[in-house]
C-alpha cells in the first residue's frame, strides 16, 4: 500500500491524506455508518481525478467521490479512495444569464452558487436542508430536492450536462440528444459508442417493466433513473449520472439550469392539536399551490424551543401544538402571495383543520419560520442521550392521498416494536421523515432497526410509494433495491453498472449488490468509549462522552456563507478544522479507536490547535456541540500527559501578569514592548509573532481609578454591579469609566465587583484545574452580590462567557451555579432589558453618527447583538452590523507565530474589507478586547467599546 501512496503523492498537484486521523474523520458521513477508506485525495484539478483514477484502476482500489459527506443513507462512506471535491474543485466557471444556465465544479456549494447568482435574479432551485455546505456533485450524485420540490422537482429536473470520467480514463460528455445525434455517438467504435448503443438496448428491452416496475410518485429516487428514457426521445445520460451515487463515473463539470429568483414569498403557519389531523389537511391545501407544505412534529418543535440559536425564532409557535404545516407561496404580487393563504385557511376552518393560522409576507419573521425548518433535522440527531431519532424508514415517498394512513400505520409499526418516533419534512409530495429512536450499541435495538425497516418496506410496497424519496439508496437501503424493482430491473441495474464500470471500482456496495442494513454501524454492540476524567461536568449535555456524540454529521460547521461557525474551516476547507471533523476524532479517539494514546495524542492537539474557542458551534449548530468546552479538556489532558511550555505558562499567568505590571512599571515596559528587539526576542523565546504589539498595560488601573474617582459621580436610586475584568481594569480603563458614566446616567449606583480574573485565559488554554481552584475565588467574590439580587454587568464579552456558562459547569454547588447563569449579564442585555421593563427613564443615542458593529463571537453565541441595536432603534441614523463572523484573534490565538497567516485570512473573509469599505463617519464598535487589536493591526481602525460609542439623555 505505501507504493500506492507513494505513487499518489507524486502524482498529484492537490491534497493526499493516509494518516490514522484523516480516514477516520471520513469514515463516516450523517448517516448511522462507519467505515475506514483507503486514502483521501482532495484533487486540484482534472489532471489530478484522473491520476487518481489511473492509480485506483491499474491497483485495483475502489473510488468514492464526495463534496461535504452529508449523507443520511452512507453513500459516502466505503473502503476506498475518497476524492474530495470540495476544498479545491469549487469554481463557478461560467454563467449565461440570458440562456439561464451555468457551468460549476462539482465541489461548488449550493448556497454559495445562488449567493453569486442573485444579482441576475436567478437561482438553482433544489434545496435541500444541507443546502448552506452541500456540494453540487454531491447533490447531483444524490439527485437532491428539498422543501420547493413540489414547483421545482428533483435536481435530474435542472441538469442539462455533464462532463464525466470513467474509470478506465474515458472522459465522457453527456447532454441531451435527439435520436439522430444519439445514433452518431452510438456507431462510435470506442467507449462512448460501446455504452451509448449498449445502454438504448438495455432501455429498450426493459421499456414496458420500467413503466410498470418505477414509483409514480414525483419523490423517487431508488436504483438508476431508467424512467427518464422511456416517456420521450430526448436522451440526456447525465440524467442517469444524477441519482448514481458515484457508482458508474467521477463528475467532472456541470452545467446547470437556472430558474427566476421568485418575486414575493409568504409562509402560513397552521398549528394542529394532532399529528394525523396535520397530514389529512395536505391534501386539501394542494389547490391553493403552495411552494412548500413542510410538517414539523412536537419533538422538533420542542427541541427548537430549547436550542440556543432557534428559540429567538420561535416567536410564530402559538400554543403546544401536536404538529404545525409551514406552507410557503409564491406569486407575482404581494396581494397574490397573501390572499392565496387566506383562502387556504377559509377551506381549511371550514374542513375543521387546524387551530392558529399565522401569516407572515417575506421578511424577518418569514426567515424566522424557515429557519427552524432547516434546522429541524439536526435538533432532532442531537437528541440528548444514547437513543437517536435515525434515518433509515424516513425517506419514503407516498402517494398523498394515502399519507395520513401510511403515517399512523408507521406510527403503530414503531409502537408495536417499542420505539418512539419523530418527524418532519416534506408534507406536499408525501416525504415524511418518521424517525425512529434507538441505541444501536443495544442489540434489541438492532433487531428493532431490522423489524421496523421490513414492516415498514413492506408497507410502502402496499402503497405503491418510493423506498427512497429524496436521501437516496447507500448503505441503509440498496439492499431492498432488488425486492423493490423485480429480478428483471435489478438485472438491468447490474447491467449499467458493469457496462460503466466492469471492474465495480466505482462506489461499490451501493444501489446493487449491497450489505444489509446492519452491518458496518458508527455504533454497534461492540462499541465503548474509556472512562474519562474530565473538569468540565458536562451538566446539560450528560457527560464528555455524550457532549462527543452530539455531533451527528449534518456539517453545518461546513458552511462557508453566514455565522461565525466555524472560523478555521472557512479559512482552510479541511474536514479536520471543522466542528464535525474535531468530533469524530475525539470520538474515534475516546473509543480507543486510534489506539492507546486516546485523548492525550499529539496528532489530537493537531486537530484541537485550530479551535479558535469561539462558541459558535454550542449555538450554530443544530445538535449545540460545544467544541471549545471539548478543546479545553482536551488540552488538560495533553498538558498532564506532555507538560506545558514557555508560552503556555505566559497564556496562563496572564491576568496575574496584568496585575503586576499595571500601574507605575507599565510606563517602562510599555515602550520596551513596542521595541523590534523585544518583539524578536519574544518570538524566539515563546513563538508570539513578531509583527504583533502586546496590548498596552494601564498606568492607572480602573479599580484604582475608581476608588479615587467614582464617588464624584456615582450616585443613583438603584444599584448594578460592574465586575472588573482584566482588560478593563489593567489594559483599557477607559472602558470602564464609560461603563460607570453610562450606568450613573440611567440612574444606577454602581458596586465595583474587584474580586478577581474570570479566568477565561485558563479556560480558553486548557488549564481547567487552575481555572477553577482561582475562579472559585471570583465566585466567592460575586456571590455577596449575588445574594442580594443584584445583576453583575460585565463589558467583555469572554468574560461574561467565562462567568455564566463555563465556570457554573465546573461547579458542584448548582445553587451557585444558578446564579452565575441567570445573575451576571453583558452590560447592554441588562440595558436593554431593563428599557423593556419600563425601569429606565431615558432614551440612548450614538455619540456620533452612524455606527458599524462587529459581534465578539461569544456575544454572538451565547447573548446575541440585538441589545445594542435594540437600544439604538429609535435614535440613530443608521446601524448595521457587519456579517462578519469571527475576527480571527480569538484571544492569544492570533498572537501566536504558527497562527498569525490564519487569523489574518479569517479576518480578511468578510470584517477588514468591510471596514476598509466603511464610510468615514461611521463608529466602528467591538465589544471585544482582542477584536479591537485585531481590527486596529490589520485595517487601521480604531474601534471603540459599545459603552464608549453611546449615550444615555433623560426624557423629558
Amino acid at each position: 500500500m505505501k507504493a500506492i501512496f507513494d505513487s499518489l503523492d507524486k502524482s498529484i498537484k492537490g491534497e493526499v491524506l493516509v494518516d490514522d486521523y484523516s480516514l477516520g474523520m471520513y469514515a463516516t458521513d450523517a448517516s448511522i455508518y462507519q467505515i475506514k477508506p483507503i486514502a483521501i485525495v482532495l484533487p486540484m484539478d482534472t489532471e489530478d481525478v484522473k491520476s487518481t483514477v489511473a492509480i485506483a484502476q491499474k491497483n485495483k482500489i475502489s473510488i468514492l467521490p464526495r463534496g461535504a459527506g452529508t449523507s443520511l443513507a452512507g453513500q459516502t462512506v466505503g473502503r476506498s479512495i475518497i476524492l474530495d471535491f470540495s476544498k479545491y474543485m469549487n469554481a463557478l466557471l461560467e454563467t449565461n444569464e440570458s440562456e439561464k444556465w451555468v457551468r460549476v465544479q462539482p465541489g461548488m456549494v449550493r448556497d454559495k452558487l445562488n449567493a453569486e447568482l442573485k444579482p441576475y435574479g436567478l437561482h438553482f432551485a433544489p434545496d435541500p436542508a444541507t443546502g448552506s455546505r452541500a456540494n453540487v456533485g454531491g447533490m447531483v450524485g444524490n439527485n437532491s430536492s428539498g422543501t420547493k420540490s413540489i414547483l421545482f422537482g428533483k435536481t435530474v429536473d435542472h441538469v442539462l450536462e455533464a462532463a464525466v470520467l470513467l474509470v478506465d480514463g474515458t472522459i465522457l460528455h453527456l447532454k441531451n440528444c435527439p435520436p439522430e445525434e444519439y445514433d452518431e455517438k452510438a456507431a462510435k467504435n470506442n467507449r462512448e459508442g460501446e455504452i451509448y448503443t449498449s445502454f438504448k438496448r438495455l432501455v429498450d428491452a426493459h421499456s414496458k417493466e420500467i413503466k410498470e416496475r418505477f414509483p409514480k410518485v414525483m419523490r423517487r429516487v431508488g436504483g438508476y433513473n431508467l424512467d427518464e428514457f422511456v416517456y420521450t426521445d430526448q436522451w440526456n445520460l447525465s440524467k442517469l449520472i444524477c441519482g448514481s451515487e458515484g457508482t458508474l463515473a467521477t463528475t467532472l463539470e456541470l452545467k446547470l439550469n437556472l430558474v427566476d429568483l421568485p418575486k414575493h414569498k409568504s409562509v402560513c403557519v397552521v398549528h394542529f392539536a394532532e399529528i394525523l389531523e396535520a397530514i389529512s389537511a395536505v391534501e386539501s391545501m394542494l389547490p391553493f399551490t403552495p411552494s412548500a407544505i413542510e410538517i414539523l412534529d412536537k419533538t422538533v418543535i420542542g427541541l427548537s424551543r430549547e436550542n440556543l440559536t432557534t428559540k429567538h425564532h420561535c416567536h410564530f409557535l402559538e400554543g403546544n401544538p401536536e404538529a404545525i404545516l409551514i406552507v410557503e407561496f409564491y406569486g407575482d404580487t404581494l396581494e397574490d402571495v397573501m390572499e392565496r393563504p387566506r383562502q387556504m385557511i377559509t377551506q381549511l376552518k371550514a374542513n375543521g383543520f387546524g387551530y392558529a393560522y399565522p401569516i407572515f409576507p417575506e421578511g424577518e419573521a418569514y426567515e424566522d419560520v424557515w429557519v427552524i425548518r432547516k434546522k429541524g433535522l439536526g435538533l432532532m440527531l442531537g437528541l440528548k442521550g444514547n437513543k437517536k431519532p435515525l434515518a433509515f424508514i424516513e425517506d419514503a415517498g407516498i402517494p398523498s392521498q394515502h399519507l395520513p394512513e401510511y403515517i399512523d400505520q408507521v406510527l403503530k409499526i414503531c409502537k408495536k416494536h417499542e420505539t418512539e418516533a419523530a418527524m418532519y419534512a416534506h408534507a406536499s409530495v408525501g416525504v415524511i421523515h418518521v424517525r425512529p429512536i434507538l441505541d444501536l450499541r443495544l442489540e434489541e435495538d438492532i433487531q428493532r432497526l431490522k423489524a421496523i425497516t421490513e414492516d415498514t418496506f413492506k408497507l410502502v410496497m402496499k402503497y405503491k410509494g418510493s423506498w427512497s424519496g429524496e436521501h437516496g439508496d447507500g448503505l441503509v437501503r440498496s439492499a431492498y433495491n432488488k425486492r423493490f424493482f423485480g429480478e428483471t430491473l435489478y438485472g438491468a441495474f447490474l447491467d449499467i453498472k458493469r457496462l460503466f464500470d466492469p471492474d465495480n471500482l466505482m462506489n461499490p456496495g451501493k444501489i446493487i449488490e449491497a450489505q444489509t442494513i446492519e452491518h458496518n454501524l458508527r455504533y454497534g454492540t461492540a462499541y465503548q468509549d474509556q472512562a474519562i476524567k474530565t473538569e468540565y461536568q458536562y451538566e446539560v449535555e450528560g457527560g464528555f462522552g455524550a457532549s462527543v456524540h452530539m455531533c451527528t454529521g449534518v456539517g453545518e460547521c461546513r458552511k462557508l456563507i453566514g455565522g461565525t461557525m466555524c472560523p478555521s474551516f472557512k479559512a482552510t476547507r479541511d474536514e479536520e478544522h471543522s466542528t464535525r471533523g474535531r468530533a469524530n476524532a475525539l470520538r474515534l479517539a475516546m473509543s480507543n479507536q486510534f489506539g492507546k494514546e486516546g485523548l492525550a495524542s499529539q496528532r489530537l492537539h493537531e486537530v484541537m490547535d485550530l479551535c479558535l474557542s469561539c462558541k459558535a458551534c454550542k449555538s450554530e449548530c443544530p445538535s449545540n456541540v460545544d467544541m471549545a468546552k471539548m478543546k479545553s479538556d482536551s488540552l488538560q489532558m495533553y498538558y498532564d500527559e506532555h507538560g506545558i511550555s514557555f508560552r503556555d505558562r505566559l497564556i496562563r499567568d496572564s491576568a496575574k501578569s496584568a496585575a503586576n505590571i499595571s500601574g507605575w512599571k507599565a510606563s517602562m515596559v510599555n515602550p520596551l514592548q513596542k521595541t523590534a528587539l523585544f518583539r524578536f526576542i519574544l518570538e524566539r523565546v515563546a513563538k508570539f509573532d513578531k509583527r504583533r504589539k502586546l496590548p498596552d498595560f494601564a498606568e492607572l488601573p480602573f479599580y484604582k481609578w475608581f476608588t479615587k474617582n467614582a464617588h464624584k459621580t456615582n450616585k443613583g436610586d438603584k444599584k448594578v454591579v460592574l465586575f472588573a475584568d482584566t482588560y478593563l481594569n489593567y489594559h483599557e480603563p477607559h472602558v470602564g469609566i464609560s461603563a460607570l458614566k453610562l450606568l450613573n446616567s440611567c440612574g444606577y449606583e454602581v458596586i465595583l465587583a474587584h474580586v478577581g480574573c474570570c479566568q477565561r485565559p485558563k479556560i480558553s488554554h486548557g488549564f481547567l484545574r487552575d481555572a477553577k481552584r482561582d475562579g472559585a475565588k471570583t465566585i466567592d467574590g460575586l456571590k455577596k452580590f449575588l445574594g442580594q439580587g443584584l445583576k453583575v454587568v460585565v463589558c467583555e464579552p469572554s468574560c461574561a462567557s467565562a462567568l455564566n456558562d463555563d465556570l457554573p459547569d465546573m461547579i458542584a454547588n448548582t445553587d451557585t451555579a444558578e446564579q452565575l447563569k441567570n445573575g451576571v449579564m453583558m452590560i447592554d442585555v441588562f440595558l436593554s432589558d431593563e428599557l423593556e421593563k419600563g425601569h429606565l427613564n431615558v432614551r440612548f443615542e450614538p455619540i456620533s453618527g452612524a455606527m458599524a458593529i462587529h459581534g465578539h463571537c461569544h456575544q454572538k453565541a451565547l447573548y446575541g447583538t440585538n441589545a445594542m441595536k435594540t437600544l439604538l432603534k429609535d435614535s440613530v441614523k443608521e446601524i448595521q452590523e457587519i456579517p462578519s463572523g469571527c475576527c480571527g484573534m480569538a484571544g492569544s490565538f492570533g498572537y501566536e507565530k504558527e497562527h498569525y497567516a490564519l487569523s489574518e485570512k479569517i479576518g480578511n473573509k468578510i470584517l477588514f474589507p468591510a471596514i476598509k469599505n466603511l464610510q468615514k463617519d461611521h463608529e466602528i464598535v467591538a465589544c471585544g478586547f482582542s477584536c479591537r487589536h485585531q481590527i486596529q493591526h490589520f485595517t487601521e481602525a480604531t474601534p471603540k467599546h459599545f459603552v464608549e460609542a453611546i449615550r444615555a439623555v433623560k426624557n423629558n
